[in-house]
């Protein structure tokens, strides 16, 4: 121990604080690596330093999209609805809206829900190219070759179907197929909704607005899942009476990072793979929104999606389709 802890030396005197220093220091290499760095060797010998960040306190995880928009609509309706309230009842207040947001309870006291004025399926098509980038070896697959699949415009719109759609007018999802040995996607349909808001609102207006979506996302093909399958988006859109939210350049090919799926799938199949997954989404209809005006915006509008594959991501199967169905709640606080 005597040997590696070291020696003291230079001891300064009472009345006098300085860092104590060692000699013939024996550190394990793993050490040296996690927490000590190593200094330029002066006179023969090598000085060690801790290194900085060992120094800064652990950072505290950030909070998820869903904790910050219920703590700010908790406070936002704390300060609205206890102007004459103690500090006890303030603190209890916001703590039973905070945990009735968390768990998706929307008091009507306290919040308004809204009905879509329009709820209807966007149908898109790609176009299909050739795959002109690098691929990972364990992904190369001669009977399954991917492709870029490019979305831009929706083609046309239809009431959304409540169940699996028809071939005409499939479900919200998409669906892939290998023609000729390369992988493509066939089509992809998101969802729009258009709600009417209860009064305008502005870019500067906080009053907060909650999107709740609880979302089913069923997968099915001929081998194997993927996890890119199971994200989802929600766009969203403030804008005018007059505005309306046409399809150019409405397909939803991307995902927040955070709305990722990141848990295990079922195994791969001999036969037909398959897979139904449930998702929940609560934020802010303010948080990333597309602000489509200034002032006097009237209206909210919804895109919700699950991303295609966009010819990447079709796992070497030589099928596969997704669908999603979701209940949409708008709540409107008072």
């Amino acid at each position: 121990m005597a040997h590696l802890l070291g020696t003291v030396a230079n001891r300064q005197p009472l009345g006098r604080i300085a860092m104590a220093k060692t000699q013939g220091m024996l550190v394990p290499p793993s050490l040296i690596d996690q927490f000590l760095k190593n200094l330029v060797p002066s006179k023969g010998l090598s000085k060690i330093r801790v290194r900085p960040s060992v120094r800064i306190a652990e950072q505290r995880p950030e909070p998820s999209y869903t904790t910050r928009f219920i703590s700010f609509a908790a406070a936002w309706l704390t300060a609205k609805w206890t102007a004459n309230a103690s500090k006890v009842e303030e603190s209890q207040f916001y703590s039973a809206v905070w945990q009735e947001m968390r768990a998706g309870v929307f008091n009507p006291a306290y919040w308004q829900e809204l009905t879509p004025s329009s709820d209807l399926a966007e149908y898109a098509t790609p176009t299909v190219t050739d795959f002109d980038r690098s691929l990972p070896a364990q992904y190369n697959d001669p009977a399954h070759q991917p492709s870029i699949c490019t979305y831009k415009n929706i083609t046309r719109t239809y009431p959304t179907p409540a169940d699996n759609g028809t071939p005409e007018n499939p479900a919200t999802g998409w669906a892939g197929a290998t023609l000729d040995q390369v992988w493509r996607d066939l089509y992809h349909v998101q969802r729009k909704l258009v709600y009417s808001l209860p009064t305008v609102t502005s870019d500067i207006d906080d009053r907060p607005i909650a999107v709740h979506v609880e979302m089913t996302i069923a997968a099915a093909a001929t081998q194997r899942g993927n996890r890119n399958w199971f994200a989802f988006a929600v766009e969203r859109y403030l804008h005018r009476a007059v505005t309306t939210i046409e399809g150019y350049k409405g397909a939803i090919t991307h995902w927040a990072p955070e709305d990722w799926y990141k848990f295990q799938l079922p195994p791969e199949s001999a036969g037909q793979w398959d897979a139904t997954i449930s998702r929940k989404f609560l934020d802010s209809a303010r948080h990333k929104a597309h602000l489509l005006g200034d002032n006097d915006m009237r209206r909210l509008t919804l895109r919700i999606a699950t991303p295609p594959s966009m010819g990447m991501y079709g796992s070497r199967n030589d099928e596969a389709q997704v669908i999603h169905h979701e209940t949409v709640k708008v709540y409107w606080a008072k």
